[in-house]
């Protein structure tokens, strides 16, 4: 629709051209003096109506590539992702990484490194059997609502969503933190629905004070963020619950939330 406003406005400012200068060429010899005496006018209006078109013509370009900009913002990760599809298991791999260096950095007394001052642990919470009985995690402030997976070969487990860390902590036994993961923008078979509820994607507009809950053996666990930082490795494994996603499609930071467990 905008290509289209310019050439119309391409068009306009020819025929204005082409009908005073017909003028300024036919109509001189038979002008009046006072009409002469006005041509000074005329050639003044001439310039104010091609300046004006050729603002509105610029206005109208500027105009199509923002709405481009606007347009292709959403949808670049999906196109980066068809052009280099080998992206989504290269990230996957950089998580994996991060995961090796937490297993060899958490240990069974969280308190002996930075974090929240400890409190005590809150009693487990009442069994609901209206919950699901699949364990899952809902963070109404980024719109996730996803099953955490469970397994060892997290290279095919981030394809399916939230991946829970081996062999670390879970919300029954809170000796260590539980470290979920997952893809920011995950891969081109997955839809934006499902992008939305089972990735990380928004996980940037995750702030200190919001919560997120965990459905576990149909009891929810709720937990606050206290803190977030970005690089390459967890710094706090005093919390009880980290989150972690890539900051970019290939960069190696990652983004980090850690929260507390408050009920």
């Amino acid at each position: 629709m905008v290509p289209a406003l310019g050439r119309i406005f391409a068009t306009r400012i020819e025929i204005t051209a082409q009908r005073w200068l017909r003028r300024l060429l036919v109509e001189p010899k038979n002008m009046s003096r006072v009409s002469k005496e006005r041509l000074p006018q005329k050639m003044n209006k001439i310039y104010n109506d091609v300046v004006s078109k050729k603002t509105y013509l610029y206005l109208g370009i500027a105009f199509w590539l923002l709405t481009v900009i606007f347009v292709a913002a959403p949808i670049w990760p999906y196109v980066f992702y068809r052009l280099s599809p080998g992206t989504s298991d290269t990230l996957a791999a950089t998580i994996g990484t991060t995961v090796v260096h937490a297993r060899s950095t958490a240990v069974l007394s969280p308190e002996s490194h930075s974090g929240p001052t400890p409190t005590p642990t809150p009693a487990p919470p009442t069994f609901d059997p209206s919950l699901p009985e699949d364990n899952g995690i809902i963070i109404d402030k980024i719109g996730v609502r996803g099953p955490i997976h469970e397994g060892d070969n997290w290279a095919e487990i981030l394809k399916t969503g939230i991946w829970r860390v081996s062999n670390l902590g879970n919300p029954e036994d809170n000796r260590q933190p539980i470290i979920l993961a997952a893809h920011r923008w995950g891969y081109v078979t997955w839809t934006n629905s499902f992008r939305t509820l089972n990735s990380f994607y928004n996980l940037p507009k995750l702030n200190v004070g919001d919560r997120i809950q965990i459905v576990w053996n149909q009891r929810k666990y709720v937990y606050e963020v206290y803190a977030q930082e970005t690089g390459e490795k967890i710094t706090d494994y005093s919390a009880n619950l980290i989150l972690y996603t890539c900051d970019l499609w290939n960069s190696p930071i990652r983004i980090f939330k850690y929260a507390k467990r408050i009920y």
